[in-house]
């Protein structure tokens, strides 16, 4: 196999093209998609990420990890597992693979007929995609979100949606939150994007509150498009 030569082995100093080096591989970026809001285990990673396989997997934490854009740690006790995490460098790259994401929505190639997403991945899309607007009075949820295209349905990871000068989610449990949302990840999606009806996910609490950020959202990749 040749060797993979750097844009600057060939003279090209451009510092855009040494961060395409970085991301471009295949599986690169859902990687660390997938690491963005919590450290995740191999095992994890591999369930998540559909289609990867356990050889491509290593080499892809490899390469990223000696490229200081994650790195492996082990919890203490009483997990004592190993996790990969993303770097403090890794986590700037937030707003760039926002303003990506609203890039690529007007794409004149992108095809997502019978497609998904990961529950951290609509996650993401929801940070992405929210219009920039307040949300008066603010709203906080709680999401409780699986994707149920694996084989082996892990426990849905928990999300703290607040919305007040700006749409906020993180991997947390919510204070006190106005209602809790329960269901498939691919579900939510099509729920906020595509008209899927709201009672496909299970509802705790205050209805209302959810269909307000449903509604924010009505509209979004038209525009973006």
């Amino acid at each position: 196999m040749p060797v993979k030569r750097s844009y600057a082995s060939h003279g090209d100093a451009c510092a855009t093209s040494h961060a395409m080096e970085l991301l471009g591989d295949r599986w690169a970026y859902p990687v660390i998609r997938e690491l963005m809001l919590a450290p995740k285990r191999f095992a994890e990673l591999e369930a998540t990420l559909l289609g990867i396989t356990p050889a491509v997997l290593t080499s892809r934490l490899r390469q990223l990890e000696s490229a200081g854009i994650v790195r492996r740690l082990r919890l203490p006790a009483p997990a004592r597992a190993s996790v990969y995490e993303i770097t403090e460098w890794t986590a700037e790259l937030a707003p760039v693979f926002a303003a990506l994401g609203r890039w690529a929505v007007r794409s004149p190639t992108r095809d997502v007929t019978g497609c998904g997403l990961t529950p951290d991945a609509i996650a993401q899309s929801m940070m992405t995609m929210a219009p920039n607007i307040p949300m008066s009075p603010p709203i906080e949820l709680e999401l409780h979100l699986a994707d149920t295209r694996t084989r082996d349905v892990a426990e849905p990871y928990v999300y703290r949606l607040c919305w007040d000068s700006r749409l906020v989610i993180e991997r947390s449990h919510a204070a006190a939150p106005a209602a809790v949302v329960h269901g498939d990840s691919s579900t939510w999606s099509g729920v906020l994007y595509d008209d899927v009806d709201l009672d496909e996910m299970d509802i705790t609490g205050d209805r209302a509150a959810v269909m307000r950020v449903v509604a924010a959202f009505d509209g979004v990749l038209e525009a973006a498009a």
